[in-house]
């Protein structure tokens, strides 16, 4: 959980808010001080009620400016809000105020969240929810007969509420918490969705308040789940067309995957990810949207919120179910070792009890197959209603073609335009993962993995090669694309159809992601930046994921040539140590291991022996020891880990190349 400084209590001093405040140094931020801070913040603690509204006026317009927002801060604006204005006798200022403290909490860093929070934030918003609840339910003035400046203070009030919220709620867990055991957020949040009145853009926001909120919520999900009116409410919002629809369906994923609704395990038919999948492929028709802004036209609605939102949903989606069908067991099967029994023997022990322990718990091999026929879609009778198709067909068959169009359609002009392709990118990346841990050889999954393979080398020729092709500088492109060629890649084995030369265009983007870290480091040798940041998963760089792709395309039926061409290039990054990253050299093994682990294989003789990559290997193995003895395991555990592991199965894959060679 984040977490911000404590406060500095000074005990010793009758009022610790009277030191005095030093001005700026900076001339143009001690002039702006003078002229446009100070003033306005005296007329906020004004005793003339219009000097106070005009004031929280003032500021609102302001607030948004960098400059102005940090000077207001280092005046005590949240202190002067919280004493006076959030409790001003007039509800225009009050709403003035909350506006002000929701796009601070908007634009600075959690823990000004963090800090406004242990500062009894809550107690406040509860205060002036019901203000804003009375207003809406009163009688005996109905609020659509108030004047049209009555409703806009309203309006403008309950917007700002939600929008704190949703800061709140994405600042830390202990405060998602806090505000889940309140039921008057959770009934505020609800009762703007049910109320018709609501203008569409609150209701909206109150949806995608409740999404955020019940994001790995599962206290949350529950208690939506047992309301059966807020769970139907939510259903029938779905299909609304705005922005409030896409953010339902983001509420009803969370709940699904919180409490593990999935198409065999849902306590009622057809509430599981697999019917939301539809209204999201509707939802990215607001890519056409795009495309139409040089006339001028304006709509209510957001086109690249809600474009942007369906996606992230659809590829959330995507990832909910890789991990359901890893934990029944369905990963692909990884390289992890070659047999040793002098190095394993209490591993292998250790593996035995668990197997029989495990054999009355686990399914047989037909429960499993029924199992993965309920979630691919292959149960279902060729006649059967497609509304009853489940998830992963779904993601195939109806999401995936219409992504692809949508990232065509990108040209990128606009920051708007890279936002969206990026998350296109990400969605079909996300799919592509999950198909890639379904083990096909079965024969029981035809159907899907026809459509799959087809769409793989589509994905691969509408979109990975236009961008190889171009020689893009745009490294955050580059780097998305080549995700997801490793994601495509993995689907199959060797059997993607690539133009001449794409496998070296891998190639160069491993080098410019080598220069790309150099130059980083002399940054922060120069400057005050750290070199690796606490939490970077070092197995996430451009570099990895290159090698990764280069290991996938060079895999048996590749023609040997090829293979040899990317066999080489591994080899050569194991070899380039000490002058290679950890996180390269345990990725490029990987993919040796992968690749020349079948001696049967035509390039095992032809390149793996021809080319002395087992003496290059051999050479590389002391290096590779004292890589893994560099890396500190209290800073990169992970890191730690999987150099550890490379150590141990290089000296195993090296004896295993050895025995298979003297028989």
């Amino acid at each position: 959980m984040g977490g911000a400084k404590p406060r500095n209590r000074n005990h010793h001093r009758a009022d610790p808010i009277s030191k005095p405040i030093k001005p700026p140094t900076d001339p143009e931020l001690a002039a702006i001080r003078e002229k446009r801070i100070l003033p306005v913040l005296k007329d906020l603690q004004s005793a003339e009620l219009k000097t106070r509204s005009q004031a929280a006026s003032v500021i609102r317009n302001i607030i948004e400016d960098q400059k102005c927002r940090k000077l207001l801060l280092r005046e005590q604006i949240v202190r002067i809000l919280f004493d006076n204005t959030l409790t001003d006798s007039n509800l225009e200022t009050r709403a003035a105020g909350w506006s002000i403290l929701s796009c601070l909490a908007e634009h600075e860093e959690a823990d000004f969240c963090v800090h406004i929070y242990r500062q009894d934030v809550l107690t406040a918003l509860e205060g002036v929810i019901k203000t804003v609840v009375q207003a809406i339910e009163s009688v005996e003035a109905p609020i659509s007969t108030l004047p049209q400046a009555q409703k806009a203070v309203i309006w403008n009030l309950s917007t700002s509420i939600v929008a704190l919220l949703v800061s709140l709620s994405e600042a830390q867990d202990e405060i998602v918490q806090a505000i889940t055991k309140q039921p008057v957020f959770v009934n505020f949040l609800f009762g703007l969705l049910m109320v018709e009145i609501i203008p569409l853009d609150i209701r909206g926001e109150a949806a995608l308040c409740l999404q955020t909120l019940t994001e790995d919520n599962e206290t949350l999900s529950q208690i939506i789940a047992d309301d059966g009116d807020r769970l139907k409410l939510l259903i029938n919002s779905k299909d609304s067309g705005d922005l409030k629809g896409v953010t339902a369906c983001g509420v009803l994923h969370n709940i699904f995957d919180s409490l593990q609704w999935a198409e065999h395990s849902t306590p009622n038919s057809g509430v599981s990810d697999a019917s939301l999948i539809p209204t999201l492929v509707k939802y990215l028709d607001y890519g056409k949207s795009l495309t139409n802004r040089a006339n001028g036209h304006t709509t209510e609605t957001n086109p690249e919120q809600i474009l942007q939102l369906a996606l992230e949903i659809i590829a959330s989606i995507a990832t909910t179910l890789q991990e359901t069908l890893e934990h029944g067991g369905h990963r692909e099967k990884e390289f992890e070792g070659f047999d040793d029994k002098d190095e394993t023997i209490e591993d292998d022990d250790e593996m035995d009890d668990g197997e029989e322990d495990g054999q009355n718990g686990e399914m047989d091999e037909e429960e499993i197959d029924a199992d993965m026929d309920l979630v691919t879609g292959d149960a279902l009778d060729d006649n059967e209603d497609l509304d009853g198709r489940p998830t992963l067909e779904r993601l195939v068959q109806d999401a995936a073609p219409i992504i692809i169009e949508l990232a065509k359609s990108l040209k990128g002009s606009s920051p708007e335009e890279k936002t969206i392709h990026s998350h296109a990118l990400s969605a079909l990346n996300n799919i592509s993962w999950t198909l890639s841990s379904i083990d096909f050889s079965t024969g029981h999954l035809n159907k899907l993995q026809s459509s799959w393979t087809s769409m793989r080398q589509r994905i691969w020729d509408e979109l990975i090669t236009p961008v190889l092709a171009s020689d893009t500088a745009d490294i955050d492109l580059a780097t998305s694309v080549t995700s997801l060629a490793w994601a495509v890649s993995r689907g199959g084995q060797g059997d993607l159809n690539i133009r001449p030369g794409e496998q070296q265009k891998f190639m160069a983007l491993f080098h410019a992601s080598k220069d790309l870290d150099s130059k980083g480091k002399s940054a922060s040798t120069n400057g005050s930046k750290k070199p690796t940041q606490e939490g970077t998963d070092e197995f996430q760089g451009l570099g990895v994921k290159s090698i990764g792709v280069l290991g996938r395309l060079a895999l048996d039926p590749a023609p040997i040539e090829l293979n040899r061409e990317v066999g080489i290039f591994l080899i050569n990054v194991v070899s380039a140590l000490p002058d290679t990253a950890a996180a390269n050299v345990v990725e490029a093994l990987n993919q040796i291991f992968d690749i020349y682990a079948d001696e049967n294989y035509a390039y095992d003789e032809a390149v793996f022996w021809k080319e002395g990559f087992y003496k290059q290997l051999e050479d590389a193995l002391p290096k590779v020891k004292q890589l893994t003895k560099s890396v500190d395991k209290r800073k990169h555990n992970e890191l730690r880990a999987r150099t550890d592991e490379a150590v141990l199965n290089l000296g195993r894959f090296l004896k295993y190349k050895r025995s298979k060679r003297e028989i």
